[in-house]
């Protein structure tokens, strides 16, 4: 049995109102029947880090924002659906000039919130990284990073720089030592701004941004197009 059936199986046990039937699983208080993941895969661990750099777990709701509407539906609605076998909706705000992919499903948000220990909240507020990532292989944590970069990351658009910005000490640290561990040289500032304090990691050059991409695979499509600019991707 591996750590994540182990927890799934937990969690099961702890809500018996949810029932399987058929692959798929349901309550009564849920108009949904969707899958549960019982293995980590780079997929999960990407959708993890998506969440941790721009998702809110609030009323039972899961929200993803990203002003890119092409993210929304190549990327964040599709890797969803894949994991959870159901759609999520895509809401324009006219006024934020931003797009929100959301549905509220209370098994789906259990189990990110009691499973893969997502914070109920603004996520990015109140989040620590949970134990369980520090122990995966290097690919899933690439897939986790990847998803961070996606939603938190920034290529430029007039040299071969990534970098990655961050209020949260604990994932500042989590990218440091994966960066570290894969022999990506990155340079490190530390910044007093406003009521928080921001950590920033800047990885410079063609070559290391190509190192860097094979491993996280950056999918969000405006810091693809940007990657192509420098025969990146």
């Amino acid at each position: 049995m591996t750590r994540l059936e182990f927890r799934v199986r937990k969690f099961l046990g702890n809500n018996k109102d949810i029932r399987k039937t058929r692959n798929k699983y349901s309550c009564l208080r849920s108009p949904y029947k969707v899958k549960i993941p019982v293995k980590f895969t780079e997929d999960l661990c990407r959708f993890v880090g998506i969440m941790h750099g721009d998702g809110n777990m609030s009323f039972s709701r899961i929200h993803v924002s990203d002003k890119s509407l092409v993210y929304h539906e190549k990327v964040i609605c599709s890797i969803f659906h894949k994991l959870f076998g159901i759609k999520l909706h895509i809401f324009e705000d006219k006024q934020r000039h931003t797009y929100y992919s959301h549905i509220k499903c209370r098994i789906i948000y259990k189990y990110l919130t009691e499973v893969l220990e997502l914070p109920i909240g603004p996520i990015r507020n109140q989040l620590t990284v949970p134990g369980y990532l520090k122990k995966l292989k290097n690919n899933l944590k690439a897939g986790y990073v990847g998803g961070l970069f996606d939603s938190e990351g920034h290529i430029s658009k007039r040299q071969a720089v990534a970098s990655f910005s961050t209020t949260n000490k604990q994932v500042f640290d989590f990218v440091r030592l994966f960066l570290k561990s894969n022999k990506i040289d990155f340079s490190i500032y530390i910044r007093d701004r406003r009521l928080n304090r921001e950590y920033e990691i800047y990885i410079y050059g063609k070559d290391r941004l190509k190192r860097l991409n094979e491993l996280i695979k950056i999918k969000h499509p405006d810091k693809v197009d940007r990657l192509n600019m420098f025969s990146v991707y």
